[in-house]
């Protein structure tokens, strides 16, 4: 496991002013800093030219913010370029998204925050063992160059500004060298992505029959064949089937989702607007910004801080594939199929009910950020488990959806942590 508290790695004073300006003083530093925050906004200026999402609502909902949500609200004014590349790229990639008038699905995001964490990882335990060989390759050099070059690929119509965040930051006599290992383990990771199946096209058929899910163009059917990152396959943890649609069991978890419909309370309406997830970065981008949070708070290096963003990100992804696999495996139908008068306040899902994208998600960035963050552990897995329960809130999942989510959730999570890397140790690339 990480040590949330740990000491930065050993460096030299001058190699430390490479690997943080925020952390120097003078009008080298002040010059970088300026540099740093004017590439940020380059990066997003082809983004912030689309009309901007509908906002989130302003006022959590109860139960949600003081209870759960108190990371954000202690660190509601951290500045994340102060904390190092990897969460400064992050929080890049998250506006980017944010000021998108049409959005990536989710799963497209989440597969983005996964490579770009992978290969900010990755090209920051390359730059640091070439220092243990005597060379000085910048690591936060080496963290942009290889955000650059995911980035380009997953939202190549925002290139342009991510090569001119990069070349606005760019400051140092050990700049280049760092750039150039981040933009080779970006063009690996990139090539891999390449081949991971999730752009597969499905020409299958949507099956019929009672219980299961009607609808047109379901939304990613062959992602459970997507190649994973830390899963053997994306079936390893595929859950029993469902209960059986003229079971009593089935009846019971149906009229508890309409007796929520027909009394849904201001609070749960609240909490299942607030988990919905469909507007700003969407699901990845609300987890990737409370895993960034904690990076700040606990104050992790470059080395720690993208190495607690890839390991949750990519578990996540695996989850989510995890649960696509049921999804496309059972076809099962949505509860407001059954019976019309159950009502959605947050929309539709296009794709079968069993099991849960939100609780694998949700559940797996959880679990995993509190085995990083073991303090965070018991309040991380509150915060999951009320994103599953919004879906009963909502109308479009069954309790037997959200359970299996996260059992899924703790089974992925289980086999991300026994795999991890340590030490200066990359992820090695499939």
């Amino acid at each position: 496991m990480l040590d949330p508290i740990r000491s930065k790695p050993h460096v030299s004073a001058a190699a430390e002013r490479d690997v943080n300006p925020y952390t120097s003083t003078g009008p080298r530093a002040q010059s970088r800093r300026r540099g740093y925050a004017a590439g940020i906004v380059l990066s997003l200026g082809l983004a912030l030219a689309c009309e901007a999402p509908p906002s989130a609502p302003s006022v959590a909902p109860v139960g949600v913010t003081p209870a759960l949500n108190s990371v954000a609200a202690d660190l509601g004014a951290a500045n994340f370029l102060d904390a190092g590349a990897s969460v400064g790229w992050n929080q890049i990639t998250r506006d980017y998204v944010d000021a998108l008038t049409v959005k990536p699905n989710q799963q497209a995001t989440l597969r983005a925050f996964a490579y770009l964490s992978l290969a900010q990882y990755n090209a920051v335990v390359a730059a640091e063992n070439a220092r243990e060989r005597g060379l000085l390759p910048s690591p936060r050099a080496a963290v942009a160059g290889a955000s650059a070059v995911v980035l380009s690929y997953v939202f190549p119509a925002g290139a342009v500004g991510f090569e001119a965040a990069v070349r606005a930051q760019a400051a140092g006599p050990t700049w280049a060298a760092g750039e150039s290992v981040g933009r080779a383990i970006g063009a690996a990771v990139v090539t891999s992505a390449q081949a991971d199946r999730f752009n597969a096209v499905w020409t299958g058929t949507i099956p019929t029959g009672p219980g299961l899910w009607t609808g047109t163009a379901p939304l990613l059917p062959l992602l459970g064949q997507m190649r994973t990152f830390f899963l053997a396959s994306g079936d390893q943890f595929r859950p029993p089937p469902p209960p059986a649609f003229t079971s009593m069991e089935f009846a019971r978890a149906l009229a508890e989702v309409r007796r929520f419909s027909d009394t849904r309370t201001p609070e749960q309406l609240a909490i299942a607007t607030y988990w919905a997830g469909t507007t700003g970065s969407l699901v990845a981008g609300f987890w990737n910004a409370k895993a960034s949070d904690l990076v700040v708070r606990y104050r992790l290096d470059e080395l720690r801080a993208s190495h607690a963003l890839a390991l949750s990100n990519m578990a996540a992804m695996d989850a989510n594939i995890a649960c696509h696999d049921a999804k496309y495996t059972y076809w099962l139908i949505r509860p407001w199929q059954v019976d019309p008068a159950i009502t959605t306040p947050i929309g539709r899902p296009n794709h079968p009910s069993y099991t849960s994208n939100h609780a694998c998600v949700s559940g797996t960035m959880a679990y995993t950020l509190g085995a990083t963050f073991p303090a965070e552990r018991a309040r991380l897995a509150a915060m999951a488990d009320q994103a599953a329960e919004s879906r009963l809130y909502a109308g479009i999942h069954y309790r037997f959806d959200k359970n299996a989510g996260l059992r899924i959730a703790s089974q992925v999570s289980d086999v991300a942590l026994g795999l991890d890397v340590h030490g200066h140790q990359p992820f090695r690339l499939k």
